[in-house]
């Protein structure tokens, strides 16, 4: 398989990124749904204590009330996908362990660059890529594991990775980014359609998009013709643009509500709102558009199904619901000319059988190389 093929492949098959594309399509039969629920009624979420110190945790940094602290954000995320079983103590420790690490080789004899900034981006792309006792001897990998078992939700986990050192095109670029930020390091977040990398820049002003699944580097062109990324979607800031420290963080209210929305099944009540709300107000070109044009369209299905409409015509026609139709539309143009790019369901079936098969291959060559 291409280069370009596996990180394609891979890069896309993460859940937390497959958004569903928002569409208004009026059921004629009973909804799956049931409408009677008040889906407010947060008792009936097992743990919803912990989504909701999550969000005020990332509140407090998005508002200023707390240092941004990227970390201690996806930390808090994580914990609501294990029920809050994770050990944060281990885990900032593990962090401290590999930043001290890398802080000492990038400042060795043995590193070369033009300065230190660069010295600390290489040490980490080692660390990545080569074998070395601060990951064990084991340069990071792709977690198949998770892949077959749950599509990659656990790969995806940060802290999974560090207890693996398997990941997916979320954890490997996030771990990135954190330790960039705990050693000083430059480093940027980017987006493509359902794929996260890391941008660094050289000593001569060069961008370098660093893809943290396959230990290589891409080249713009080779991500906007691969990732079907339009010239809308860059000036937009949806895609292929360096997230701010603060957009940065705004990508675990993203992760929060696909967590909770995979826990609880819901994905649309007052704390979902509450979430891409105040996410918009910092990155209003974010995939939590999707979440939002979702609730609204919920929220109308719902309320017009229980007046007695049956169709959508009737709903678009309508005097009360038919303004809200309209407005529902209104934001899916509007998210479309940002650019928003969906993969259609036979795509992402056929990278999801194509990966598996390079999965596959690449470990009967393992096995044929040990022998």
């Amino acid at each position: 398989m291409k280069r370009f093929h596996l990180i394609y492949v891979l890069s896309i098959l993460f859940p937390l990124y497959s958004i569903a594309q928002p569409q208004y399509k009026w059921q004629t039969k009973a909804p799956i749904a049931n409408f009677a629920w008040d889906e407010n009624d947060t008792t009936r979420y097992a743990g919803h204590y912990l989504y909701e110190r999550a969000y005020r945790l990332i509140e407090d940094m998005l508002t200023d009330k707390r240092p941004l602290d990227f970390a201690e954000a996806v930390f808090a995320v994580e914990d609501c996908l294990f029920d809050g079983s994770l050990d944060h103590s281990w885990y900032q420790a593990e962090l401290n362990r590999i930043a001290t690490g890398i802080r000492n080789a990038a400042t060795s004899p043995g590193i070369t660059a033009p300065n230190l900034d660069m010295a600390l981006n290489y040490t980490i792309y080692l660390f990545y890529t080569q074998p070395c006792p601060l990951n064990h001897n084991q340069p990071y990998e792709y977690d198949k594991e998770s892949f077959l078992k749950d599509a990659g939700l656990t790969g995806g986990m940060v802290t999974h990775l560090l207890k693996t050192g398997t990941g997916t095109c979320r954890s490997l670029p996030y771990l990135y980014k954190i330790l960039a930020d705990r050693v000083g390091a430059k480093a940027w977040l980017a987006n493509a359609p359902l794929h996260t990398y890391i941008r660094t820049q050289d000593d001569k002003g060069k961008w370098w998009n660093f893809e943290t699944t396959t230990g290589s580097f891409s080249s713009s062109s080779f991500i906007m013709e691969n990732f079907y990324v339009t010239e809308e979607g860059i000036r937009s800031g949806l895609y292929m643009t360096n997230l701010t420290e603060k957009e940065t963080i705004v990508q675990c209210l993203f992760d929060l509500l696909c967590i909770y929305e995979r826990k609880t099944g819901f994905y649309s009540n007052d704390f979902i709102r509450k979430c891409y709300t105040l996410g918009l107000q910092y990155h209003y070109a974010d995939n939590l558009q999707s979440k939002k044009i979702n609730d609204l369209k919920y929220q109308l299905d719902k309320r017009a199904w229980n007046a007695g409409l049956r169709s959508e015509a009737e709903v678009r026609t309508d005097n009360v619901f038919g303004p809200e139709y309209a407005h529902i539309q209104e934001l899916r143009k509007e998210f479309d000319a940002m650019g928003y790019h969906q993969y259609t369901p036979e795509e992402y079936q056929h990278n999801y059988q194509e990966a598996i098969n390079y999965l596959e291959r690449r470990d009967r060559a393992k096995q044929t190389h040990v022998k």
